[in-house]
């Protein structure tokens, strides 16, 4: 193997007073061998591999991220097991634009607010409307099938930091076609054992991570049905304190196309 001679340096004489007055003098050759040179080697292409690792996972979790967040706060879609029943979903009346997902797409900041301090008519804007400490969303579901069919919803939620579920309301107007318009509240239910919250709260979530199951039991061909969904945080909860702030929480809604149950009332 090849030698290297190493620059030659200026070393202080210990002889002179003057410690810049040297001279030269040559620095022994370094050796190498063929075993150091492999291992120098191998640990090069351990640190550049270990760094393209790193890139990866981090290009990975930030794919994660835009991914969460384009999904939004609140999504709903819809499933059509059976060929036979077919729904569709659209932000508009017209459904003009149809997709079998819709997204409110905001990340919104809320602080608490009392239920009362919602508009009035939340429910009468279509798309995303989401306000300074609330999230909202109009949007419309409509029977594209030959047969009548019952919508079946579910709305869950998960990715929750801090219990912010625990002082959590959601409001959910349902109105089908040219019919009345009603709406529920829904709460966790106290934390302290006491059974359903006092305020906004017309049901209890059923389940830990299951807000609602409801069905709008009879929908005939090319009629539709308008959901409004809003959310808050409900100041009058006893569970909102100062340990849900910076909370974070999503919901997802499905609803699901089965067979009509005809009775005497949708003739």
């Amino acid at each position: 193997m090849k030698l290297r001679k190493r620059t030659l340096r200026f070393v202080s004489d210990p002889n002179t007073s003057d410690p810049t007055d040297g001279k030269k003098r040559k620095i022994s050759v370094l050796r190498r061998s063929a075993s150091e040179v492999m291992n120098y080697r191998l640990a090069r292409k351990i640190v550049l591999i270990g760094v393209a690792i790193g890139i990866v996972i981090l290009l990975i979790a930030y794919a994660f991220v835009l991914l969460y967040n384009r999904t939004g706060r609140f999504s709903v879609a819809v499933d059509n097991p059976d060929a036979t029943f077919s729904i569709t979903l659209s932000e508009t009346p017209d459904f003009k634009m149809r997709s079998s997902r819709l997204t409110n797409d905001q990340q919104v900041q809320i602080t608490n607010i009392c239920g009362d301090s919602l508009p009035k008519n939340i429910n009468n804007i279509d798309g995303q409307h989401n306000g300074e400490n609330y999230l909202a969303y109009t949007f419309y579901c409509k029977n594209v099938g030959a047969v009548a069919t019952a919508m079946h919803y579910e709305m869950t939620f998960n990715n929750v930091t801090n219990h912010i579920d625990e002082c959590m309301r959601v409001r959910i107007y349902v109105t089908k076609e040219n019919d009345e318009e009603r709406f529920t509240d829904y709460a966790k239910t106290r934390s302290d054992g006491q059974g359903k919250e006092g305020h906004y709260c017309d049901k209890s979530f059923r389940g830990k991570y299951l807000v609602c199951r409801e069905a709008v039991e009879y929908v005939v061909p090319q009629e539709y049905v308008k959901f409004t969904v809003v959310i808050w945080v409900e100041g009058d909860d006893p569970d909102c304190t100062d340990a849900v702030v910076n909370g974070m929480i999503k919901f997802d809604m499905t609803i699901e196309a089965k067979p009509a149950v005809e009775t005497e009332s949708n003739g």
